[in-house]
Formats: structure tokens, sequence, C-alpha cells
């Protein structure tokens, strides 16, 4: 009898062994989940990197907590897509059943984690972005990331859609609303594919972004069901029918994972050195990592099919939810290694080879790129493009510009410069460390420009 008691110390705490037997695989998963995630970004060439002299950087905070924060996002938007799959596919009804609105509960939860996560990682973004770290962000660049860089846009389209699904999910009482509520899920997890990312700087843009915006919904639906199920299918009595309508769910976005994984992997590895020479750069053995464990979790759907889906519709759930956690445990691995392989260099950046021209003022030689530009050694842009670039050497014009419109300016180094024209149609202070923007002319042409600070900085800024 005793031992059913809870201890003293149970009491005052007001936990139970099967909380802290919960926490205890919690805080095991989260730290096997960093592992993972650490060897992953070592493996890729992801890892911090002393800055080039002049320029400035975020530290290692931003650029070992960003993977992180991008693995909590991707988790929490994982947990949200599954959790709503769950009450609208899985288990539907005009009045949702008991499990289903657990679900969607658990959906409102997930989904605030989901936008705090996302409002961590914008914040970490933009430090390593603009190079300096968190606190040292000035609301100018805050708002030029918000309101013209691609990755702001994601972020806050994320953020948006996180936020709406979290307060929605609170109120939703049939399958309907909560149908609608994973479309909103669903558009803030594509959000980030189509915007920033390798697949938006991609040769073939819109084939690219296609196929990895389907992928990235596949993989969701597949992990996030399977979690799903796993936490809200208690039911002994529906926990058959469930599995076996994810089942089919799973089959789907498993061919779709798998057969867009393989098209991502042949379009990024084919711009560099070559489909069979790029395996061997660190992204390309990530990518081998990435398929083995696919190939993992094929083998698992297979084994549901043929031992454990059967053993479950004769009343034996045991054999399906030991080895339903062990899948789960799997494909959470896999979205750390995806996370480490979306940070990594592809081989053609990594290469140092690729569209883009050497960054300097002087126009592109013949036969070289018209566009773009390289970063310095020892500062990585990532998703960041704009028209005009500080470096410790001098500016970087990377496109022309359209009469009037706004010219985003990024300044890494650590000295604040001016943008002032020959004829003085513009005159912009671009402190250090900062994104920052101004109006360009009215009229098209060619505009010369320099920099108060030092007389060597010119170029010339092409309005069209």
């Amino acid at each position: 009898m005793t031992a059913l008691l809870p201890r003293p110390a149970d009491v005052a705490t007001g936990t139970t062994p099967a909380r802290r037997s919960t926490a205890g695989l919690g805080l095991a998963a989260g730290l096997g989940l960093g592992a993972v995630l650490v060897l992953a970004l070592v493996v890729g060439g992801a890892v911090p990197s002393a800055g080039a002299p002049g320029l400035a950087g975020p530290g290692a905070l931003v650029e070992w907590g960003l993977p992180v924060a991008t693995l909590a996002v991707r988790i929490a938007a994982l947990g949200t897509v599954g959790t709503l799959l769950f009450a609208a596919v899985l288990l539907p009804g005009r009045d949702l059943p008991a499990g289903s609105r657990r679900a969607v509960r658990a959906a409102s939860r997930w989904a605030a984690a989901w936008a705090a996560a996302a409002v961590v990682q914008a914040v970490l973004t933009l430090a390593r972005l603009v190079g300096v770290p968190p606190q040292e962000l000035t609301a100018e660049s805050a708002r030029v990331f918000l309101t013209h860089l691609p990755a702001g846009d994601a972020l806050f389209g994320t953020v948006a859609a996180a936020v709406v699904v979290a307060l929605g999910a609170r109120r939703c009482a049939g399958s309907g609303p909560v149908a609608l509520l994973l479309g909103v899920a669903v558009a803030g997890v594509v959000l980030p594919t189509v915007l920033t990312g390798h697949s938006a700087a991609a040769e073939d843009h819109l084939l690219t972004t296609a196929t990895l915006a389907v992928h990235v919904v596949a993989a969701s639906v597949w992990v996030g069901g399977l979690v799903a199920v796993l936490a809200h299918g208690r039911d002994a009595a529906t926990l058959p029918r469930v599995a076996g309508r994810f089942s089919a769910v799973a089959l789907a976005a498993a061919a779709a994972v798998a057969g867009t994984g393989v098209l991502a992997a042949w379009l990024v590895l084919d711009e560099g050195p070559g489909l069979l020479a790029g395996l061997g750069s660190g992204y390309g053995l990530l990518l081998v990592a990435k398929t083995v464990a696919l190939g993992a979790l094929l083998a698992f759907g297979w084994q549901h099919r043929r031992r454990t889906l059967p053993r479950l519709a004769e009343g034996r759930p045991g054999g399906f939810r030991r080895f339903a956690a062990a899948e789960a445990g799997a494909m959470l691995a896999t979205v750390a290694l995806a996370v480490a392989l979306a940070a990594s260099p592809p081989p053609a950046a990594a290469a140092g080879t690729g569209d883009t021209p050497v960054a300097t003022g002087e126009p592109a030689q013949p036969g070289a790129p018209e566009t773009g530009f390289t970063p310095p050694p020892g500062h990585d842009h990532g998703d960041l493009v704009v028209p005009v670039l500080v470096d410790p050497t001098g500016f970087t014009v990377t496109e022309p510009v359209t009469a009037g419109a706004v010219v985003t300016v990024h300044n890494p180094t650590d000295a604040d410069v001016t943008i002032t024209a020959d004829d003085g149609s513009f005159d912009a202070v671009i402190p250090s460390g900062s994104l920052t923007s101004f109006p360009a002319p009215d009229v098209p042409g060619s505009y010369p420009f320099s920099s108060r600070h030092a007389p060597g900085f010119t170029a010339v800024l092409e309005v069209g």
C-alpha cells in the first residue's frame, strides 16, 4: 500500500511519478536533438567562424542560438499541423470527439509556442544578417527588415499565422473550422520556403521553390500527424480507426517527401560541382544522412502496415504505440538534420563558385554575370540581398533600382558611412552595423556617389 501513496516531496511540489517521467523524457529528447543538430552543423560547415577585419559580428550566442531557435520553430509548427490534422481529418466530426477536442486545445498551445519561437528566430536572424548582437539592433534595422526584406516578410507571416491559429483554436468546436485553421498553419509553414533560403536563390527558382514547398508540407503532415496520433489517440476504441486513416495519409506524405527530396537535392547539387561531386561536400554528406534517415522511416512505415496495424485491429495496441514512439524519435532527429542542412552552404557557395561576381564597386567584366555579389570573407549574408552593401574596402551595388523606390543599404562594418550623391540628389547616413534605407531619385539615370568618411568609397547607383 505504501508504494501506491505519493511521497512527501510529490505532495509538496504537486508532481507525480508520471509527470516526472514525462519531463525527464522531454529533457532527454531535447538534449538528443540538440546533439544531432550540433553534429550536423559541424559536418555541414555551418559552425561560426571568425569575422573578417573591419566587419561587425553578432557573437556566438546568435550563431549557435539561431539554429536552435529554427529547430524549435520547426517542431512547434509540426505539433500545430499534426494536432489540427488529427481533429480535421483523422478524427473529425461536426461536434468534435473528446480526442479531437484535446488535440485542438493542444494546437492552440503548440501555435503559441510556434509564435514565440518565431519571434526569437526573427530577432536572431536580424542580428546575424546585420552583424551585431541582439541588444545593439536598432528600430530602423527592424523596420527595414520587416518591410523590405524577404526574410522579414517570411517571419512576419509565420508569426501572424501562428497567432491566428493560437487564438482561433480556442473557439473551434467542429472539424470545418479546424480545417480552415489547418490551411492557415500550412501557409505559415510554407512562407519561409517560398521567400527565403536556398530555394529562393536557386537558378530554377519556381521549380525549386515548388518542390521544397511540397516537401515541407508533406513532412509536416507526416511527422506532426504521427506525434498527434501518439499524443491524442489514447482511446482504445478509436485508435484503430485513427491509425488506419493516418496510415493512408502517411503513405501519400512519405511518397511526396521522398520524391521531392530527391528532386530538390538534384537541383541544388547540379548548380554546383555536379551531383556526384557535390555528395562529397559537407552539404552532400548531410543529404546522404537525411536520405538514410528517410529510408529508415519508410521501413518503419512498412513494418506498421505489415505487423503493428493488424495487431492494433486485433485489440493489441501496445506494439503500435511502442513502435510509433521510436519512429517519432527518428523523425524528429531527421528534422534536426533538415535544419542543419538548410543552414549549411551548398557546394557552389562553399566552393566560392556560382553566378555571383566578386564584390567590388566596378562594373562586371565581359562574360561575367551582371547581378549579385560574393560576400566579403568571414561574413555570410545568408538571406540578405540589398541593392547597396558596405564592406571595409568600399561600396557594392548589387542591382539597379526603380525611380522613386526605396533603396535598402546594409553596413556590417564597424564604421559609420554616408552615401552622398555627386549631384546632391541623396545624402544618407548609414550607421555601423545597421540596415537602413533612403529614397532613390525620381529621374532615371546613373548617379555616382561617395562617402564623406572616406573619399575612396565610390560607386554608381543605376536608376531605371
